[in-house]
């Protein structure tokens, strides 16, 4: 019986809790939406953090090849970039150890994960390199401090219609 009433109040939980507004889509006016870029700020960080996620998997992949290098394929781990794909293709079994299984498939999954983050971590590079950016905002055209501004601005209220004047002075 508490297990049929602890599962209605979490269905009238479900069903009567409110939407969540943390965002509401924006209003449709009609124009273009505005397109927002990241500020070029972004690029330096961006071309470091590629950079430095291909160079930790190049890193592993040559501390690899430089422990084990009596495995087929071990010295194509120190290329960087395409060395995982070369010793991918030199994949098998050491000849001290002829029946690797498992080994020989789970090292052929690591080269690949390993050839993957290093391109993954150039495209991330190349990212920083082309990607739009928001250019910087144009300088603002200082006005003449003794200058005054006036121009009419209509005024429509409920009760009221009519003309008005706003300035800077």
């Amino acid at each position: 019986m508490t297990r049929l009433c602890s599962a209605a109040a979490a269905l009238a939980i479900l069903f009567t809790a409110a939407a969540a507004r943390a965002q509401d889509p924006p209003a449709d006016t009609g124009s273009a939406p505005v397109l927002r870029y990241p500020p070029s700020s972004v690029r330096p960080k961006l071309i470091a953090g590629g950079l430095a996620l291909t160079a930790a998997a190049y890193g592993g992949a040559y501390l690899c090849a430089a422990n084990w290098p009596e495995v087929p394929g071990s010295d194509a781990l120190k290329i960087p970039v395409v060395g995982p794909w070369i010793a991918l293709v030199q994949n098998d079994c050491a000849p001290d150890d002829p029946d690797c299984g498992f080994t020989l498939y789970f090292r052929g999954i690591l080269t690949v994960i390993d050839g993957l983050i290093q391109a993954g971590g150039l495209g991330i590079v190349g990212e920083g390199i082309f990607m739009t950016t928001e250019a910087n905002a144009p300088p603002k055209k200082k006005t003449d401090a003794a200058g005054l501004t006036v121009r009419p601005a209509p005024i429509l209220t409920a009760h009221t219609t009519g003309v008005g004047f706003v300035g800077t002075f």
